[in-house]
């Protein structure tokens, strides 16, 4: 259409110049010989018809070569305007396709990434989705080549619908793709399915003949002690008979001594069922605790000695002010915020807020008494910062995992102070005791009570727990400070085995499906990229055996969005990275 315009407007503007030259040449030609008839007549020359003649003849060449001149300047413009309309057009060509070039790829790469992900046999099954992609791809980019040259003649409007039907075509081709990848995901769940009913009902019945057999066995006891307490109210066999055989032992369940006076209020560790935490958790979490208490109990007489009140106060005060300062504002300003802190911990003296200068040497009990003191105030800052600003969490991770790897005693004593604020860290779930108020076992697990006894509101409660599982969270990804090495005290693997470990034990209303949430929203990047295929089994085991199980105690709003969460985690096949991770060498 732009050339048509082009050669029509050309020509109608050379048609019309090429009649303005010829007025103009007539009314020339007829001045000049009305000009020289009249000097014919003045003169009477006999020969003026012939030099009149003359006369015209060279007008008209003169004429023609001036409209020659015109019509060829005439034509260089108009070659001039239609290699510019053509060059306009290339851009437009190449502008469109570089468009679609750029959503093509990024389809492209996404369905690449898919495919790379599945395991040989799905691969197998999606070949030829698998092939068509590389034919696409091979046809984008031929057309691409295409028109790399501007003189090109495919260089063509219609290049732009061509290369969106190509994008079209991968964009049905990745549906097809999901679609075909979800039906046989689906099928491989309902195998698993079948295969997990299968080995339990196999392992129910392993259950059920050991559980026939102990009791064949337990009779059989039973019967052999009767018939052995007959033998002994018979008199005894001559000597030269065999005495009886000895009673035998009785049942390991008899064995056990009968509890204590206070097993009622509080059962033994080992009786602990693995539904409320599993025995390897519990032992770590039993000696994080011991610790934790033999410093609580070592810094009593410094705590009570009212000698020491501004002491104390003083040591609050180095502590809580560069800590709450504590921001990702920079390297720098973090890096100053924990100068403050370690200066303090190294033993040098500090200024505080009166004039007076201390150090942490001026009392034998100080040291500790710091290390609890900070410790319990970056767990704080779960419930002040974190909770309502999910970022503030990484800062704060640097600085405490840069003292773990300084101070080793601070870090089990900061997861003391975590896992006294929400056992569900560990996890455990703390059973009640017999004789236990509601209010004083939600307090155990993790409630508040105000000063008039008001128990904590359950929105609040979920609130402060999730700040607590970001900051947890945090700690596992986040680096230190970058001078004592990359090392991280408390890595990946532990986020692994809450997530398996929390599966095992009872799930709990509203409170389970938020830290989970918590948890993979913060780690499940890290986790993807780490564990790969084996994350992903995990998510599919959450989601297909766990939330079942969450449904039966659970149909409130922290439940569906952890079902929403894996459906999307798991129909995307990939989880985004939690904003405000600090970069490793941020400081």
């Amino acid at each position: 259409m732009v050339k048509r315009e082009v050669e029509q407007e050309c020509k109608r503007s050379v048609r019309q110049q090429l009649k303005e030259l010829q007025e103009r040449q007539r009314n020339a030609i007829n001045a000049q010989l009305a000009n020289q008839l009249k000097a014919e007549q003045q003169t009477g020359i006999v020969n003026g018809r012939a030099a009149r003649e003359k006369n015209e003849k060279l007008l008209h060449q003169q004429a023609e070569q001036l409209a020659k001149t015109a019509l060829e300047a005439q034509q260089c413009e108009q070659q001039a305007l239609i290699k510019q309309n053509n060059h306009k057009l290339y851009m437009l060509i190449v502008e469109g396709v570089s468009r679609c070039q750029s959503r093509f790829s990024s389809k492209y790469e996404a369905v690449t990434r898919l495919l790379l992900t599945l395991d040989k046999e799905t691969v197998q099954a999606c070949a030829e989705q698998n092939h068509e992609l590389r034919e696409v791809g091979q046809l984008f980019d031929q057309l691409v080549a295409s028109i790399k040259n501007p003189n090109s003649d495919a260089a063509e409007l219609k290049t732009i619908f061509t290369a969106e039907q190509y994008c079209q075509r991968l964009d049905k081709l990745e549906i097809n793709l999901i679609k075909q990848l979800s039906e046989q995901e689906q099928a491989q769940l309902s195998k698993a399915k079948q295969l997990a009913e299968e080995q339990a009902r196999e392992k129910q019945k392993q259950l059920e003949a050991e559980q026939q057999q102990k009791q064949q066995e337990l009779e059989a006891q039973q019967k052999a002690a009767a018939e052995a307490a007959a033998a002994a109210a018979q008199p005894p066999p001559p000597a030269a008979q065999p005495a009886p055989a000895a009673q035998p032992p009785p049942p390991a369940e008899q064995q056990i001594a009968p509890p204590a006076a206070n097993a009622a209020t509080q059962p033994a560790t080992g009786s602990i069922s693995s539904s409320y935490v599993h025995p390897v958790r519990l032992a770590y979490y039993n000696e994080i605790n011991a610790l934790y208490q033999s410093k609580v109990d070592a810094v009593k007489p410094l705590q009570s000695d009212e000698a020491w009140k501004k002491y104390r106060t003083n040591c609050q005060r180095t502590i809580n002010v560069p800590l709450n300062a504590i921001t990702a504002a920079s390297g720098q300003h973090l890096t100053n915020n924990f100068n403050k802190l370690y200066t303090f911990f190294a033993g040098q003296p500090v200024k505080t807020t009166d004039g007076s200068t201390i150090t942490i040497n001026d009392h034998p009990l100080a040291r500790d008494y710091c290390i609890l003191l900070m410790a319990k105030k970056f767990v704080s800052q779960t419930d002040t910062a974190i909770s309502s600003n999910p970022q503030a969490a990484f800062p704060f991770a640097s600085v405490i995992v840069t003292f773990w790897k300084l101070l080793p005693d601070f870090g089990k004593i900061f997861l003391a102070y975590m896992y006294k604020e929400s056992p569900y860290l560990v996890p455990y779930v703390i059973p009640q005791q017999q004789g236990q108020t509601p209010e004083q076992y939600l307090k155990t697990m993790g409630y508040r009570l105000s000063d008039t006894n008001e128990l904590e509101k359950p929105d609040m409660f979920l609130k402060r727990q999730t700040g607590i599982a970001r900051l947890y969270a945090a700690v596992i990804i986040t680096q230190g400070r970058q001078a004592d090495g990359p090392k991280q005290c408390f890595g990946l693997e532990e986020a692994w085995s809450w997530l398996v470990h929390i599966m095992l034990v009872k799930p709990l209303p509203d409170i389970s499906a938020t830290m989970i949430m918590e948890v993979l929203q913060t780690l499940g990047f890290e986790l993807w990229r780490t564990y790969g295929k084996n994350f992903l089994k995990l998510l599919v085991f959450i989601q297909t055996y766990y939330m079942p199980q969450l449904s039966a105690y659970d149909e409130g709003g922290p439940k569906s969005r952890l079902e929403m969460l894996l459906a999307k985690f798991l129909r995307e096949r990939q989880i985004p990275q939690a904003v405000g991770v600090l970069p490793p060498n941020f400081w």
